[in-house]
């Protein structure tokens, strides 16, 4: 996806690219990445000073400005927006901690999750159309909200999405993550269509190897779970 990102000498190249979520795993390589391409980076966090000392060492940081933004708040990513070409929308919730024995686990799950992360991305893709320059918007979805498709072939695509009846009723691990992305992402596409944005969703693998986060990140710690015997 990276490669499709602009072009030599193009209008689009000189134009800033947006990066929510930029103190994660997924986001702070996707910003260092565009930083060596010579691309100039407006990244998002809810905390710019930790955002800015976990980048303060990468390569092409004269070309990064840090902006506080909050999906939870209306028109927050409007300033990191204005101007640029291209949104790559990282920002995620990665609560995978709610237990489904919890009293009231699922109500507690669209109150405090499913509702917010969906009209967060709503909030973010409203900055775009107010901003009017962006011309594509990347969503980052998750692997773990495709299930097998029941029949032989080499192709995954939208039929192998998993089912949201079978995961609210037997609640896999990380089943609160799957609900997020799955509805944020519909959501995303809805708003898309109806106000004219080229919109992409990539579908990620579960991420390891170096981290510039301070603290192990979460994908790693799963996959290092057979060894270390800490679960997520």
């Amino acid at each position: 996806m990276m490669g499709s990102v602009g072009g030599g000498g193009s209008p689009e190249q000189d134009q800033p690219v947006c990066v929510t979520g930029a103190t994660g795993y997924v986001g702070s390589w996707l910003v260092r990445t565009l930083l060596r391409r010579g691309r100039r980076v407006h990244a998002t966090a809810r905390d710019p000073v930790k955002a800015r000392r976990m980048l303060s060492a990468v390569e092409g940081k004269e070309r990064l400005r840090v902006f506080r933004a909050d999906m939870a708040e209306e028109g927050s990513f409007d300033d990191a927006i204005i101007g640029c070409a291209t949104l790559f929308h990282v920002a995620a919730s990665m609560d995978l901690h709610l237990s489904p024995d919890q009293h009231d686990a699922e109500e507690r799950v669209r109150s405090q999750v499913l509702e917010p992360a969906t009209r967060g991305t709503i909030n973010v893709l409203r900055s775009c159309v107010r901003a009017g320059t962006v011309r594509r918007v990347v969503f980052t979805s998750s692997v773990s909200t495709l299930a097998a498709a029941g029949s032989e072939g080499s192709v995954v695509d939208e039929s192998c999405l998993r089912d949201l009846g079978d995961v609210w009723a037997t609640k896999p691990i990380g089943w609160v993550y799957i609900l997020s992305k799955r509805l944020a992402e519909e959501a995303a596409f809805g708003f898309a269509r109806e106000n004219g944005l080229r919109l992409v969703s990539v579908v990620l693998p579960t991420v390891a190897g170096p981290f510039l986060t301070p603290a192990v990140p979460t994908s790693v710690q799963l996959l290092l779970s057979p060894i270390t015997r800490i679960y997520c």
